[in-house]
């Protein structure tokens, strides 16, 4: 039900605000962190926006990390696709990831975008994903996490 009343929303050209459920998107979406979803066309999506799809399974954000207009081999902009996933990728279609994911979705057809996040709320404010700042933010936060994470593996193989 939620679906489809949020994607109905979106096709009106109505935002949407709803809480975010998933780690997929850590760190510049946590788990249950409100987001704000704006209607979208097509031609006006970008390489990194984060954008709402829905498919089968239900509705999911993830970021756009690149759009295929023609067969390719998957793995293409740098995603590794994995099981169900391994193929070409179909014509006109977005190639999404989440933040924390190391293999892309499986190729999202352009009908399938229903809205792109614009603004998540954090710590009582909202952040404007698409300001400068949002960026600069995003980017410190995936290098403290790479940091964290490389000192943790050299702490690993350092005691095994």
């Amino acid at each position: 039900m939620f679906n489809e009343i949020t994607a109905e929303l979106l096709r009106r050209g109505a935002y949407v605000r709803f809480r975010a459920i998933g780690a997929s998107m850590q760190p510049t979406i946590e788990d249950g962190e409100l987001i704000t979803v704006a209607p979208v066309a097509p031609e006006s999506v970008k390489r990194g926006d984060i954008l709402l799809y829905q498919n089968e399974r239900g509705v999911f954000a993830h970021r756009m990390v690149g759009r295929v207009k023609g067969t390719v081999p998957s793995p293409v902009a740098g995603c590794r696709a994995t099981g169900p996933r391994q193929g070409d990728c179909p014509l006109d279609h977005y190639l999404l990831r989440g933040d924390a994911s190391v293999s892309c979705d499986a190729p999202v057809q352009l009908e399938q975008v229903i809205g792109r996040v614009v603004a998540v709320q954090r710590g009582g404010r909202n952040l404007a994903l698409d300001s400068r700042l949002a960026n600069l933010l995003r980017l410190a936060r995936l290098k403290i996490a790479k940091s964290k994470a490389f000192r943790l593996l050299h702490l690993y193989y350092q005691n095994a």
